[in-house]
């Protein structure tokens, strides 16, 4: 099965509510359409075909200049002719963080129990909605140094990690959101990986967290050296 999946700049097809007047001139519409269209750059993508299973890992990048709220980012596989198979089963998708500021980066994983066999070629569609965000989001500091495979705990197709992160805020953070991206000895991307804080954390306050990666094929696990990771907080507005 050949694969072909994305690179470079995906297009964010935004669902806007609302109707749309009838006797709308076509160019108007494009112009719209363009408006709805935000700049979100795959800086690394990975897929895997597991056990009946395609999992897809990928970091992104906000190019637009407003913030995003990507919690309901949507992934689907599409083939050549962007039809989504009749058997799809919309991908089931983590990201971190969930909010993302112009030129931050976020993790995505997603995995799919849709059968990809008869796609010669397949891309990924990922859809947004238009959601305004809600919460404010701050970045934590992560000890890099301490960031470390966890073999205590040993699981075939999972990779768990262990780090510390600090409250470098002025702000009590009550919950903190980890993504990861998990990368070989000559920088390879090989996948993503998700966790959060043990604690709350007054500001100077440090704590552990606990990383865990999706489904991923024991021979690419192996080959994981190093973590670029990401500690979020997030208040209302």
């Amino acid at each position: 099965m050949k694969l072909r999946i994305l690179v470079g700049m995906l297009l964010i097809v935004m669902a806007v509510a609302g109707c749309t007047n009838d006797n709308m001139s076509d160019s108007t519409k494009e112009k719209q359409n363009e408006e709805k269209k935000q700049d979100i750059k795959v800086v690394e993508e990975k897929s895997y075909k597991y056990d009946g299973k395609f999992t897809y890992s990928a970091i992104i990048k906000n190019e637009s200049k407003k913030t995003l709220n990507i919690n309901d980012l949507k992934i689907n596989y599409i083939n050549k002719k962007d039809q989504v198979d009749k058997n799809n089963i919309e991908a089931s998708v983590q990201v971190a963080p969930y909010i993302l500021k112009p030129g931050e980066k976020a993790y995505i994983s997603a995995e799919a129990l849709t059968d990809l066999t008869k796609f010669k070629n397949y891309d990924v569609k990922m859809t947004l909605p238009n959601v305004k965000p809600a919460n404010d989001v701050l970045k934590l500091e992560v000890n890099k140094n301490s960031v470390k495979i966890n073999k205590d705990i040993q699981d075939d197709e999972t990779i768990y990690a262990v780090g510390t992160v600090r409250n470098n805020t002025k702000k009590f953070a009550e919950y903190t959101m980890i993504g990861a991206g998990m990368y070989g000895k000559n920088h390879e991307f090989i996948g993503t990986a998700f966790g959060e804080s043990k604690d709350s954390l007054k500001p100077g306050d440090s704590s552990s967290f606990d990383l865990s990666s999706q489904e991923i094929p024991q021979k690419e696990l192996d080959k994981v050296k190093t973590f670029s990771v990401s500690a979020t907080t997030y208040f209302n507005k």
